[in-house]
């Protein structure tokens, strides 16, 4: 009985996933046809990539057929195997249009000088319309790649299409370091992305704050938004965290850890997100700040999580 019950399990999880994932087919794109070709980022298969580097051919547009006229509410971008090694590759300005006909386009998204892509391997980044609600329904959706975070040459392992966005949890404040009023850890969850959470306390680390979800649910990936003037003052992203869960506030249950993790860039009122490896149902979740990119000053706007 167990062995079914987690097969069924299993089962209800994919389907799940397939509900929310739109498979897609490759329609045309510049590159080889085979090896490294724009067909690659279709396959399903992270170790495989798209790379080509012909600025001749520049901007770089992938059209992908969805099969039917759909509505999608995110993407998501997929680095490639060795981007760790060439960040460079990168996209960091790109469009996203949408059509029935591959002869008129609408366009779904736009970015510029977008550096939120890090330099991880085989790591999806998704992105959905900012600033817009976009309701219509198409069925071939065109990628428009105009510039690299250096040179010409880009790199991507999949292009997925989703036809619903990760959920926030509302959530709120129970407890955390640093003063109770402006600037305190209760800014980093109202909402508010001109607030935030800071504090130059070292005496104090690791720096916590702890979050109620309210009831229990596996969160699958939490965000961090960087303050209003990180520009500015750089430093203050951390580096090195953990993420814990529980149900009593007592017993805790490690979900993940970074270490010198440096995607977190120097751009004001951006989120990062990161992956929970194995969610499970807590209410009660901490994070842990034990490292910053420079000193012991901390700053977030908000820290966030995502069913």
């Amino acid at each position: 009985m167990k062995h079914l019950s987690l097969i069924f399990m299993l089962l209800l999880a994919c389907s799940e996933t397939s509900a929310q994932t739109i498979k897609t087919t490759f329609v045309s794109g510049p590159g080889r046809d085979r090896g490294e070709g724009p067909a690659m980022v279709t396959d399903g298969n992270y170790d495989t990539k798209w790379c080509v580097d012909d600025p001749r051919q520049m901007p770089y547009i992938i059209v992908l057929d969805a099969g039917e006229e759909t509505n999608i509410a995110e993407y998501g971008f997929v680095t490639g195997d060795d981007t760790s090694s060439y960040p460079e590759r990168n996209p960091v300005t790109w469009r996203v249009l949408c059509s029935n006909d591959k002869q008129n386009w609408v366009l779904f998204d736009e970015h510029k000088n977008d550096r939120s892509i890090g330099d991880d391997n085989e790591q999806e980044y998704r992105f959905k319309p900012t600033g817009q609600k976009f309701d219509g329904k198409y069925r071939y959706f065109r990628f428009e790649f105009i510039k690299m975070a250096g040179g010409t040459r880009i790199q991507l392992s999949e292009i997925n299409l989703y036809k619903t966005a990760k959920t926030a949890v509302k959530t709120t404040f129970v407890s955390g370091t640093g003063r109770d009023g402006k600037e305190g850890p209760a800014m980093a969850t109202d909402g508010l992305l001109y607030t935030k959470w800071c504090l130059d306390e070292s005496r104090q680390m690791p720096y916590t704050i702890v979050l109620d979800a309210g009831e229990q649910l596996p969160v699958s990936e939490y965000g961090f938004v960087t303050g209003d003037d990180t520009h500015t003052y750089p430093d203050r992203n951390p580096i090195t965290w953990r993420i814990s869960g529980s149900n009593d506030k007592q017993s805790w249950t490690p979900l993940d850890e970074q270490k010198y993790n440096c995607r977190m860039r120097d751009e004001n009122e951006q989120e990062y997100r990161f992956k929970v490896p194995s969610p499970a149902p807590f209410r009660y979740y901490r994070f842990e700040f034990i490292r910053m990119a420079g000193g012991t000053r901390l700053q977030l706007s908000e820290v966030k999580l995502y069913k």
